[in-house]
């Protein structure tokens, strides 16, 4: 598998788990006046609607590992880049992993396979 996809497969990795951490990790902490403080996950206090949001992240690191092409690529690391920009507050900061590992994917340049059997590299 060239090094390319194999980045690309981390990336989708690395933001499933993002998306596991965000939606049922205990992230979200509110203290009484007596102070008696709880811990709630972005499920409880946010209600469903947050799986939609953080699976947003997780189909643009798909995408580059169902189709393999370097311009798939370079768009899904940029898209995902804005994402984590946009939600830096929230939730973007738990998916920059995945968005380092797929500009990675993105710059990577893969050997060109000659007609002789032969590896060329660009």
């Amino acid at each position: 598998m060239p090094a390319s996809r194999t980045f690309a497969w981390l990336a989708l990795a690395a933001a499933g788990v993002a998306a596991l951490v965000v939606v049922f990790a205990p992230t979200y902490t509110s203290c009484s006046s007596d102070a008696a403080c709880h811990s709630d996950s972005a499920l409880a206090v946010n209600g469903a609607w947050i799986v939609f949001v953080v699976s947003v992240p997780v189909v643009l690191t798909l995408i580059p590992v169902l189709i393999d092409h370097r311009v798939v690529r370079t768009i899904a690391a940029v898209v995902l880049w804005l994402c984590c920009v946009v939600a830096l507050l929230s939730v973007g900061l738990f998916f920059v992993p995945a968005a380092i590992l797929m500009t990675i994917a993105a710059t990577r340049r893969d050997p060109i396979h000659a007609g002789n059997g032969s590896i060329i590299d660009p």
